[in-house]
């Protein structure tokens, strides 16, 4: 659990404002991007449209303040706001048309800071920005906050893809493979928890999978590592995915993460599979990542996904982007199949 302290005093202010703006209407966000930009102060990194894309979006970008639409698809502002005062230190700021108190209760009940009316006025706004950036949390680290920052002896590859049916799957195995045959010990981690198939991809029959590591009581032993890891006729070994999504509910960032950093203290190269979906727990991984291995296709879909995960990774301000490999895949040899030529990508 984070401790969080929301003390007034002690930041200094910057030379901007980083905001993030949530709203699923377009001229909303623009609007509130327009009045924003005449103030020197303040800089709008971003905005997402549903409640799941701003959780996504607020820990790759880390801003200091979220203006944050109530009602949305998906997931609304209030579940939004009160999973992402759990992930990162900013100050949410809601925005409604019904200003009512009992709104005003809930939004504050969620972890929200402030409260204004859709639409605010310039002063209001600005105003609103400014002191809940000097209210933005210090968050110190508990017991199950996801840390990605503990060392470990062994080299951490993640393999990721914002489209599926990138070939994720067959890159991340052919990598374990070739680690493999450098003699170095090697595991492969199915971190796509829903619908992981890499054990299938290696025609290895699932006996025991990841589930048993994450409901296992505190640190993880070693030999209980062993008996759970399976093993490839090459000798590779493969922590499984759950057997699906109900199990795959089970799996927290912060487990999942800490289960990767045991296995890289075993194994000289851990290879993750993730899935498509950018969620806190692949986000989790991509920024675990010694090597982030980002796949893509030659056409347009895979390209526009990969340059919003590109743009995303560019505003993160902890993201180090010498980690980074791309690598195109399924590449066609007929230049008259359609697909986009490497050229032009």
């Amino acid at each position: 659990m984070s401790v969080i302290d929301h003390s007034a005093g002690g930041h200094a202010m910057p030379d901007k404002i980083r905001i993030m703006i949530v709203d699923d209407v377009e001229t909303s966000q623009k609007g509130l991007a327009r009045l924003l930009s005449f103030e020197p102060d303040m800089d709008v990194i971003g905005f997402a449209g549903t409640g799941s894309e701003a959780i996504a979006k607020a820990q790759m970008m880390k801003p200091d303040v979220i203006l944050m639409d109530i009602n949305m698809p998906d997931i609304d502002g209030l579940a939004a706001t009160e999973e992402i005062t759990k992930l990162v230190a900013c100050s949410i700021v809601m925005i409604s048309v019904q200003s009512d108190r009992d709104y005003m209760r809930r939004a504050m009940q969620a972890g929200a800071v402030d409260f204004l009316p859709k639409p605010p006025s310039a002063d209001e706004l600005y105003a609103t920005v400014r002191n809940a950036y000097e209210r933005r949390p210090k968050i110190v680290a508990g017991p199950t906050q996801t840390d990605t920052t503990q060392t470990s002896s062994g080299h951490i590859i993640v393999v990721y893809s914002p489209q599926g049916g990138s070939g994720v799957t067959t890159v991340a195995v052919n990598i374990a493979g070739c680690l493999l045959s450098q003699q170095d010990r090697t595991v492969l981690v199915d971190a796509n928890l829903q619908f992981g198939d890499a054990a299938v991809h290696l025609d290895v029959r699932t006996e025991r999978n990841i589930i048993t590591l994450v409901q296992a009581s505190g640190d993880l032993d070693p030999d209980l590592i062993e008996n759970v890891l399976m093993t490839h006729g090459s000798g590779l070994r493969i922590l499984a995915a759950p057997r699906g999504p109900e199990e795959a509910a089970d799996v927290t960032a912060e487990r999942l993460i800490q289960i990767v950093h045991t296995l890289a203290n075993q194994f000289r190269y851990v290879v993750v599979d993730t899935s498509p979906h950018l969620d806190a727990v692949t986000i989790g991984l991509l920024e675990l990542a010694d090597v982030l291995v980002l796949v893509g296709v030659p056409t347009l879909p895979s390209v526009k996904n990969i340059k919003v995960v590109m743009e995303l990774i560019d505003q993160s301000p902890d993201f180090d982007k010498n980690k980074l490999v791309f690598v195109m895949n399924k590449i066609p040899v007929d230049k008259k199949s359609g697909a986009l030529n490497p050229e032009d990508i």
